[in-house]
């Protein structure tokens, strides 16, 4: 198989999950006495399969050392059933076809197969393989030649927004409140991507599509099922130097395409050697729904507590840094708040919380929230504020009180949380995304992750002094 034919498969396209799981009688992949092969590759946990694949290889190989008596195996598409009394039965059956008669790539359903065989000793055992089917369009491929000029990565992802019937990945959920849903998506960034930038198509450089050699893009969103999810994170983060990850919860004024970007974008600048993860909560992406998304920010917080949950516990990570921006601090903080006072063993997983442009009553984050998440949490609490932040000036106006993200006289300065002021070194209009788009702060992150150093030890800080308090400032 061409590998750099299917690195330049574009937007739509078929691919094929592999999800493995086993029963406690088998330990690793290598115990089982067969193999599920496509075009004499062995198919691995997450291996990825297209159209353009020879499905007639689409095979069960026993193993020539195996001792096997009998063997069913049941194959599940939709409400279908196939049974298959010998591996032979199982290699004739065109599953191509199956699938494409019940339209399951474009639906995004699930091949499942289970495999039940008894050996030598009589002993019965089973296996489980769950495939994921995806439509990939062939007319779309690029048969060019040659690298392509990007990287793609996996990001995870959490959402309780609902999901649309599109095919377009920047659109697949729209902006109304759902069920919890999980998935991955592919996003690439461009080799001469910049730091801090999410490079999109502007009308000034004539550029009305995306280009995956010049912007950032989604490349393909796959849904699984909870424990699919969680089995596949920990499979990944475990095959990790640190076993560690990082989740992002977005703040106002973000659409899901523009928090799995935004994410990516951090995880790539920030050289992370861990798993990514984001939690999309039904902001509406729009300058002029502040109060929609104040109402379904803290709708999502019951949401977002459950998935912290899951998230710590069954990720298998041993490093844990928990991200917010702007409104989705509220979220975050209270649902750590919450689930510390439940399950306190959970927070020797965490290793660092990040609070940027926090938009919470600034004498509420004092009083109720940060007291509360130094006492529980026990680990460091890192939190961004600025001076220059005109999204959270404008909160300011409407609420009639001060922000936690802000900085200058009422500064939030509280004993376990480490203040950063950032003021005077975002350029953009708003200000308001200075942690993930200004260098300075993306060089202050990475340090932090990278050497654990505390504010006081970082190069990219100076000490200043307010009071009987101190806090620190980025240097410009």
């Amino acid at each position: 198989m061409d590998t750099t034919f299917l690195n330049k498969i574009s937007k739509i396209s078929i691919v094929l999950v592999v999800i493995f799981a086993m029963s406690p009688f088998v330990h690793a992949q290598d115990d089982l006495p067969f193999v599920l092969e496509m075009e004499n590759r062995t198919i691995q946990p997450d291996s990825c399969l297209n159209n353009t694949n020879n499905w007639n290889t689409f095979i069960l190989v026993k193993k020539p050392e195996a001792v096997i008596e009998s063997v069913t195996i049941e194959a599940t598409l939709k409400d279908q059933k196939s049974n298959f009394a010998s591996f032979n039965r199982f290699n004739d059956f065109d599953f191509k076809f199956w699938c494409l008669s019940n339209n399951a790539f474009k639906d995004g359903s699930s091949l499942k197969l289970e495999i039940m065989w008894i050996d030598d000793s009589g002993a019965s055992t089973d296996a489980y393989f769950e495939i994921c089917l995806e439509y990939i369009d062939p007319t779309t491929v690029d048969r060019g030649s040659g690298e392509p000029k990007y990287v793609k990565l996996p990001i995870y992802f959490a959402t309780d927004r609902n999901k649309v019937n599109t095919d377009d990945w920047n659109e697949m959920f729209g902006n109304e409140r759902s069920e919890l849903k999980y998935g991955i998506c592919q996003v690439s960034i461009p080799h001469d991507h910049k730091i801090g930038e999410i490079e999109s198509p502007s009308i000034w450089r004539f550029e009305f599509t995306e280009d995956p050699e010049k912007h950032i893009m989604i490349h393909k969103v796959s849904m699984l099922e909870k424990d699919n999810f969680f089995g596949k994170l920990r499979r990944d983060i475990q095959a990790t130097t640190h076993k560690r990850t990082f989740l992002f919860v977005h703040g106002y004024n973000t659409s899901f395409s523009d928090a799995a970007k935004r994410t990516a974008q951090i995880s790539y600048d920030l050289l992370f050697d861990g798993k990514a993860v984001f939690y999309s909560w039904p902001s509406q992406a729009s300058t002029f729904k502040y109060a929609k998304d104040e109402t379904n920010i803290q709708w999502s917080q019951t949401n977002i507590r459950n998935f912290l949950e899951d998230y710590i516990s069954r990720s298998g990570a041993e490093e844990i840094y928990l991200v917010a921006h702007s409104m989705g601090n509220r979220g975050l903080t209270r649902a750590i708040v919450d689930l510390m006072v439940e399950r306190p063993e959970l927070g020797d997983k965490i290793k660092e919380i990040i609070l940027a442009a926090p938009d919470i009553d600034a004498d509420v984050f004092k009083r109720d929230i940060a007291p509360k998440m130094v006492k529980t949490v026990k680990k460091p609490i890192t939190l961004y504020v600025s001076s220059d932040d005109l999204a959270l000036k404008a909160s300011k106006e409407l609420h009639g009180s001060p922000r936690a993200g802000d900085s200058g006289t009422k500064m939030v300065i509280v004993d376990g949380v480490e203040t950063i002021d950032a003021s005077g070194v975002d350029t953009s209009f708003l200000s308001h995304s200075y942690f993930a788009d200004t260098s300075s702060i993306i060089a202050d992150i990475f340090d932090l992750i990278k050497t654990g150093k505390r504010a006081v030890s970082r190069e990219t800080l100076r000490l200043m002094k307010k009071s009987n308090s101190v806090y620190y400032k980025v240097k410009r």
